[in-house]
């Protein structure tokens, strides 16, 4: 039987642990803010020439392999990830909490997986709206006391391998249905272009704007008893 313990998220995390400074003088930086990622899918990294171009303020967080960032500013459009590679000299915005799991303590993609759920979205969003910011926003600190169930760390890997596989099968779904919409696309175009018919919303794709385990009702409710009442 697996074991449980109800523990607060700082107790098994750091937060915004590294920062860059401009004396390590980067040549350049590839740099994520927070408008440029959901639910773990990444848009856009920029690309910014310090020789010729100013680096943004908020170009400060550096991460490491399964950092979790998540975005302080309005928790309900779901500016979140976790690191699973990235590219040299790699910087995110200081709108991101970084979350680095100890691993000795937790499973880094346990954690992600529960900082993920309705129920913490929503909890983090009404506290942000509580706040005196010009915009709805959190603080790290807030995240930081979010209390939690953690079970023994083989029902923590059994847990993220099921979200896993669940999560790869709605990737692959969606590269399939953002490569029939571009077919779909193409073929309209190619039939209308002697009519000069302007193409329709539904030649529009995304790369990435996926439904999530977070949009599965019943996923969501078998998770939701992990997470402490």
């Amino acid at each position: 039987m697996a074991v449980w313990q109800k523990i607060r998220l700082w107790e098994i995390v750091s937060t915004n642990q590294s920062t860059y400074s401009p004396k390590e003088d980067w040549k350049f930086v590839n740099y994520l803010d927070t408008g440029n990622i959901t639910m773990n899918r990444v848009d856009e990294i920029q690309y910014i020439n310090n020789l010729t171009d100013k680096l943004p303020s908020r170009a400060r967080r550096k991460v490491k392999l399964n950092s979790i960032i998540y975005s302080t500013v309005r928790p309900n459009q779901l500016h979140y990830g976790i690191i699973k590679e990235q590219p040299d000299n790699f910087l995110v915005s200081t709108g991101f909490a970084v979350i680095d799991v100890d691993f000795e303590k937790a499973v880094p993609y346990y954690i992600y997986y529960v900082l993920t759920q309705q129920a913490i979205t929503e909890h983090l969003q009404a506290i942000a709206e509580q706040s005196v910011s010009a915009y709805p926003a959190i603080k790290p600190s807030d995240v930081e006391n979010l209390e939690l169930l953690l079970p023994d760390r083989k029902t923590q890997e059994k847990i993220v391998d099921i979200l896993s596989s669940i999560d790869k099968k709605i990737e692959q779904n969606n590269d399939i249905n953002n490569n029939l919409s571009t077919y779909q696309c193409n073929a309209w175009t190619n039939v209308k272009q002697s009519r000069q018919t302007p193409k329709t919303d539904e030649c529009l794709h995304t790369d990435s704007k996926v439904s999530d385990r977070g949009d599965n009702a019943e996923t969501a409710e078998q998770f939701s008893s992990l997470l402490a009442a």
